[in-house]
């Protein structure tokens, strides 16, 4: 099943809420491609894809927290870093399997993390602008 954004999810600011609809598209697409095990070249193109878009999106998200002076910017900043080392290790992961049923029996694992790292780091950590968001006119990047 698709995740979909909710309206629970918004920060308070359309940048990082937009960036973060998307980010669930790009997960709802690996999903979609771990359907078909045996194209790997799309499974790893739609891996590099999410992390291209994650560290943009960092990068404009931690760009934001300075404009805001968030406290936690640093914090923050530390775990985008391990996030994204995460997801090399991850792609690092598929691209070394060999066969479709590793794919398929990978996939699940998979699924399970992506979700989790797009949530619970939405939740747990960039909730946490919000106070500071809102503060600020919606549209500032």
């Amino acid at each position: 099943m698709a995740l979909l954004w909710q309206n629970t999810m918004s920060v308070g600011n359309d940048a990082i809420d937009h960036d973060h609809r998307y980010l669930i598209s790009f997960v709802n697409t690996i999903e979609l491609v771990l359907q078909s095990p045996e194209d790997k070249k799309s499974i790893m193109i739609a891996l590099e894809q999410l992390y291209e878009y994650g560290e943009e999106h960092f990068k404009k998200e931690e760009a934001i927290q300075r404009k805001i002076k968030y406290p936690q910017s640093l914090n923050h900043k530390h775990s985008h870093s391990k996030l994204l080392d995460q997801l090399k290790v991850v792609q690092a992961k598929v691209k070394g399997l060999e066969s479709s049923g590793e794919i398929s029996k990978y996939a699940p694992e998979l699924t399970t993390y992506l979700r989790g790292w797009l949530v619970n780091h939405v939740f747990n950590e960039d909730m946490l602008l919000k106070p500071y968001l809102l503060k600020h006119p919606k549209g500032l990047y």
